[in-house]
């Protein structure tokens, strides 16, 4: 299947700007990083490993061979929290990159990769105390699991199986949110702060109960614990990307095995060079 519910599991998938860290250098964070707000789900088990001998039991993370998203916009804001209303607000905020054709990038290469296209912008020197992105709903995932001696593959039509030679990306759109007050919204308290998210339109027009499943984008924000400092010495920021057992999610409903896979959440580190 190429589109599904992710109500039961949403903050895996809602807020991956969740672990947005600032850096005063570049530098690749290739490790796994602090999965915040992640809550109880373990990693998956590596191949070969003595877990991956044992039976499937419970949901986990594993690291995605592909993990395609799309990218809308990226900003900062002062005062206020963009996903305060009912709608996504840019009030109090300034955008550092935008694309209006959007941009993807594969977030499982491992290696720096920035936003090249659309128009990056010179953030005001102020203190920035929340963030904010926008991506597409639907993200393309390629991966696999090991479980009682046997490997899973993720497979084109969106479901999995043990067949090898239809391994491929699969395409998975989010139609649903879990943990607010409807299908269109998530709000959670994390490590680096509380983080919200919307299901919107194109135009950022919050989804409701008819139209969550026809939903484009992903506005996700989160008040941070450590505000963004932005002074005239920062020359340049870039973005890296960590989703080392993160970003593939590993479904499980009973049984021995997966029941399915889904899209887990990635890390984007913010990083500031004088």
């Amino acid at each position: 299947m190429s589109s599904k519910s992710f109500s039961k599991f949403c903050l895996k998938v809602c807020i991956g700007i969740a672990g947005l860290g600032i850096a005063t250098s570049f530098t690749p964070i290739l490790n796994n990083p602090v999965k915040a707000g992640l809550g109880s789900v373990p990693d998956c088990p590596n191949e070969g490993s003595a877990a991956a001998s044992g039976a499937m039991s419970e949901d986990c993370y594993q690291t995605p061979e592909t993990m395609e998203v799309k990218f809308y916009e990226l900003g900062f804001c002062t005062t206020s929290d963009p996903l305060s209303g009912a709608n996504f607000s840019r009030t109090n905020c300034t955008k550092a990159w935008e694309s209006s054709s959007g941009q993807t990038l594969d977030l499982a290469s491992f290696s720096y990769q920035g936003l090249t296209s659309g128009l990056t912008y010179k953030i005001p020197n102020q203190t920035y105390e929340y963030a904010y992105v926008v991506v597409n709903t639907t993200w393309g995932m390629k991966g696999k699991a090991y479980f009682n001696d046997q490997t899973y593959y993720t497979q084109a039509d969106g479901n999995g199986g043990t067949n090898s030679d239809l391994y491929d990306k699969a395409d998975l759109t989010m139609t649903s949110l879990g943990g607010g007050s409807g299908c269109w919204d998530f709000s959670e308290s994390t490590d680096y702060g509380p983080v919200k998210a919307y299901l919107t339109d194109s135009d950022l027009n919050t989804a409701d109960a008819t139209t969550c499943s026809s939903s484009t984008r992903l506005v996700g924000s989160i008040d941070l614990d450590t505000p963004l400092v932005m002074t005239s010495a920062v020359k340049k920021y870039s973005l890296t990307w960590i989703v080392t057992k993160m970003g593939l999610w590993v479904d499980w409903d009973s049984g021995i095995h997966p029941s399915g896979f889904g899209t887990g959440p990635f890390v984007p580190n913010f990083t500031l060079a004088n």
